[in-house]
């Protein structure tokens, strides 16, 4: 890419984060750089994602995944469920280091991908797992283990809740991030109440630049309202 490509698109990755509430220091916006690139390289011979436009990259895969980075606390324990190229859990690495990362994906390469990108940024505190959830040994290991566990555009709700609800903490929350439609699956009262959580929160947004709405959605567990602190 062009040195006036990459700086008007630095423009709207600073611009489009400041309205989602996030700041970007010059290193971060370099290594969202270097993402981006990386994902165009990678692309080319393997399917990481379908956006190939460096703009729409920028905007439907960056900012889409930090949206949630204000939300999420410092130092905490992330678990992205069905992670692919790194969309949230690297995005959000880099905005916020402190974040004790763990992404799993059943793609090989994808994992791979990510794999790459923590290397040659220098991202500590990050693991990049191949496994299918639900995965028996993943449940024993790291029960209740996470602050929050996380996807983005992840199938079903049910199914999210199904395999992220053993694997957080007594309050830990579960978010799923969704598009326009997405406040409806939550209506779904049976569906949550199946798997003892509640839903906390909504949150709509659009999505700066394309006018695109998006919806997150926190859960929690049903008990952890009335434990003492």
């Amino acid at each position: 890419m062009g040195t006036r490509m990459e700086k008007d698109l630095n423009e709207v990755l600073l611009k489009g984060a400041r309205m989602l509430g996030v700041t970007l220091t010059e290193e971060k916006v370099k290594a969202f750089e270097f993402f981006l690139q990386e994902l165009m390289r990678w692309n080319q011979k393997i399917n990481l994602t379908s956006i190939k436009d460096p703009f729409e990259i920028v905007v439907k895969h960056f900012l889409d995944s930090l949206a949630i980075s204000p939300y999420l606390s410092p130092g905490s324990s992330l678990l992205d469920v069905g992670s692919g190229a790194g969309f949230p859990c690297i995005v959000l690495k880099i905005s916020d280091p402190s974040l004790k990362v763990t992404s799993i994906d059943s793609t090989t390469k994808k994992i791979s991908f990510q794999r790459h990108l923590t290397r040659h940024l220098g991202l500590k505190d990050i693991d990049a797992i191949h496994a299918h959830l639900p995965d028996p040994q993943i449940i024993m290991k790291w029960k209740k283990s996470f602050d929050y566990a996380l996807s983005r555009a992840f199938g079903s709700l049910g199914t999210l809740l199904r395999i992220a609800h053993p694997l957080i903490k007594d309050r830990g929350i579960i978010i799923a991030m969704k598009g326009k439609m997405g406040g409806r699956e939550a209506l779904d009262n049976n569906t949550v109440a199946r798997f003892n959580m509640r839903l906390q929160r909504k949150v709509s947004f659009t999505l700066p630049f394309i006018d695109a709405s998006r919806t997150l959605l926190f859960f929690a567990r049903k008990e952890a309202s009335s434990m003492t602190p």
